[in-house]
């Protein structure tokens, strides 16, 4: 296929064009009286306020301007996966410093290599105006990113009872009522094989106590598999036994059946595999069957091998393992270091949710409301708030409201170019608020008395820490380094490349 090629002059109007579209469409969400936007679905159209939701629901047909409309949805996506909050915030950064650095007549490298420099100071600066929090400061970060009550105390209360370092999961309830749940055990999202394999027929439910576990991660094949553990198990007149693994053949498995039925074995059969197998063998005690461990069918020995789980719950799509292990705490301590060490928040995320699970500590935060819009709207304000909140407790908070950028911005004497352009970028995001409140950003500052800021809610000058107008630090920090970082390397670009798409 032919391509498209647009030099610097040409290319960069319409790349522009398509950033501004789209940075214009999310920086309207910004601050306490921002608006929100409707997106359109398949399935379920919905209205929300979340700067990455937005930014990445566009598309634009010229391949030019969609290019522009990526380098804001990138950039957003960045800041979301670093830090789940903020991505308005990041819209309206880059927007700014890549209308600034393009205004410069300096070289584009020059311009990049001394935004970088800048940045660096900036950040440093934003560290020392940061304060401290601890959980019982955690409800104005909370209310601040919210904007609901309801959404603030059920927030605050869940991080207050799972720690900073908790796992919370968001989900839409069924019902018109907004709960939550902390989950005690491994819970796997997987049930029995068969639904013969439960005891208690008026809710085909398996529920056992201080029941062997068996955990492989190796399909059980033929019968000669599993033959010698039965043996071990006659020989000691045991009869319960939980198996966990990777597959079973539909033989064996209608065997183990006709045995349950016949009231000669008190069995159940689970398929999963990967980390969730190696999480319910620390979880138990057990060994893992498997060619790491370097421990066969033919090898086991259900004194040294099979783990014990002190309650065992089993429906047809979850299963509940609840047990104190030493194994399980170690495991729970080496996936928390791996976590501290790695920079991706998804795979922090996933890890932390692996410690919680280990030791009891998931909570599962269910969103009700009457509509589905309202539901789906106050999900994604409550995925934001927990993230902001987490954001906090890691690095402390600045004042909120755009304050915190803007007093770095007027203290600022600058030398570089770098410096020059970040004095207008900074100031940027407050200016965005005032718009969008239909304030005078001048007449604001202007009468604005020394160490206080403005609230748009009250529409009065307040020192804002002490009201409760806070930013995590973090999502700060990590808001200007992304937009910083994607226009440093966007302003050096000089021609561009699509793919010729006849319609």
């Amino acid at each position: 296929m032919s391509k498209l090629i647009l030099f610097k002059n040409k290319a960069l109007k319409k790349i522009l064009k398509g950033m501004d579209i789209t940075a214009d469409s999310v920086i309207g969400t910004l601050g306490p009286r921002g608006r929100n936007v409707m997106l359109s679905d398949s399935i379920l159209p919905h209205i929300t306020n979340d700067g990455h939701t937005v930014a990445n629901s566009i598309s634009l047909e010229d391949p030019f301007e969609d290019l522009g409309c990526w380098l804001v949805k990138n950039t957003c996506a960045q800041t979301n996966e670093d830090v789940g909050d903020a991505t308005t915030t990041t819209a309206a950064l880059l927007k700014k410093a890549v209308h600034k650095s393009l205004k410069r007549h300096e070289s584009p490298v020059m311009i990049k290599n001394s935004l970088q420099e800048a940045c660096k100071s900036v950040v440093s600066k934003l560290k020392d105006l940061s304060t401290p929090i601890d959980l019982k400061d955690i409800r104005k970060v909370a209310f601040i990113s919210s904007e609901n009550e309801e959404i603030a105390d059920i927030v605050t209360e869940v991080i207050t009872k799972v720690g900073r370092e908790g796992v919370i999961v968001v989900e839409e309830s069924r019902t018109y009522q907004t709960s939550y749940e902390i989950q005690e055990g491994y819970e796997l999202n997987a049930g029995f094989v068969s639904p013969y394999f439960s005891n208690d027929k008026t809710s085909t439910k398996a529920e056992y106590e201080k029941i062997p576990v068996l955990c492989a991660l190796k399909k059980i094949s033929t019968i000669q598999d599993i033959k010698p553990l039965f043996d071990q198990m006659d020989a000691v007149k045991k009869s319960e036994l939980v198996i966990v693994c990777e597959d079973i053949d539909p033989q064996i498995l209608g065997v183990l059946v006709m045995n349950k039925l016949q009231g000669r074995l008190g069995i159940v059969v689970i398929k999963t595999t990967g980390t969730q197998l190696e999480d319910i063998a620390a979880t138990v005690g057990a060994t893992l069957i498997s060619d790491t461990t370097g421990v066969g069918f033919d090898k086991l020995d259900i004194e040294k091998h099979l783990g014990l789980a002190d309650k065992f719950t089993c429906t047809e799509k979850k299963s509940l393992f609840v047990a104190k292990t030493p194994e399980g705490e170690a495991l729970a301590n080496r996936l928390k270091e791996q976590a501290e060490i790695t920079n991706n928040i998804y795979e922090k995320e996933a890890m932390l949710k692996r410690v919680a699970k280990l030791t009891g500590g998931i909570a599962v935060i269910k969103i009700g409301a009457i509509t589905d819009l309202d539901r789906v709207y106050k999900k994604d304000k409550t995925d934001d708030t927990v993230a902001a909140v987490k954001a906090a407790l890691a690095e402390g908070v600045v004042e909120g409201g755009g304050m915190a950028l803007w007093r770095i911005a007027k203290a600022m004497k600058p030398k570089t170019v770098g410096e020059k352009i970040l004095k207008s970028v900074l100031k940027f995001p407050l200016k965005q608020i005032c718009k969008n409140a239909g304030k005078s950003y001048w007449k604001i500052i202007w009468k604005m008395p020394k160490g206080m800021g403005y609230n748009f809610k009250t529409d009065k000058y307040v020192k804002m820490i002490e009201s409760g107008i806070i930013d995590p630090t973090k999502a700060e920090r990590v808001a200007l380094e992304n937009a910083i970082s994607n226009c440093s390397v966007f302003i050096t670009t000089h021609c561009s490349i699509c793919e010729n798409i006849k319609k």
